[in-house]
């Protein structure tokens, strides 16, 4: 392993479907809707808990769509880092895409991997439901994977 690589636990727990984005509003040209006026009914903030597969860990996040494709995630127990992307849905549907970095072995301010989440589910009944992806790259590599994963989310809508 070379000195950048890091532990496919911290990787993969890093990685996971985090949800940041509590001030999702003032992000977005379109503010997020606490209480889902949209058309699909998923912008907003989400109170989830994912799971990664083969692991009996469920971590609590909070995910968050905004107006203009915006999405925002961070795990909050654990604590973990924050996740940007975009999301489109059709319907009920949805799919995301997120990404995050991580320091390297030298510290805070070297280079470390990068992280993507993929995620498609949908919302029902006030339910969020999703699957996703997480694939780890080597720094400064989109193409070069280090480590991969998938799991499940589930949530239900934050209301202000």
């Amino acid at each position: 392993m070379s000195e950048n690589a890091i532990g496919r636990r911290q990787a993969l727990r890093g990685a996971g479907i985090a949800a940041g984005g509590v001030a999702v509003a003032g992000l977005a040209v379109t503010p997020a809707l606490a209480d889902g006026r949209d058309s699909n009914g998923l912008q907003g903030s989400w109170m989830c808990v994912r799971q990664d597969t083969g692991s009996p860990d469920k971590i609590r996040l909070v995910l968050s769509f905004a107006g203009g494709g915006v999405v925002l995630s961070h795990d909050i127990s654990p604590a973990g880092p924050p996740f940007t992307g975009a999301w489109s849905a059709d319907g009920e549907s949805f799919r995301l895409t997120m990404w995050t970095g991580q320091a390297g072995a030298q510290g805070p301010s070297s280079v470390g991997p990068t992280i993507r989440v993929r995620a498609w589910g949908s919302v029902s009944h006030g339910q969020l439901t999703a699957k996703y992806q997480v694939t780890v790259f080597a720094p400064m590599s989109q193409t070069q994977v280090v480590d991969s994963g998938t799991g499940t989310v589930t949530g239900r809508r934050i209301t202000a």
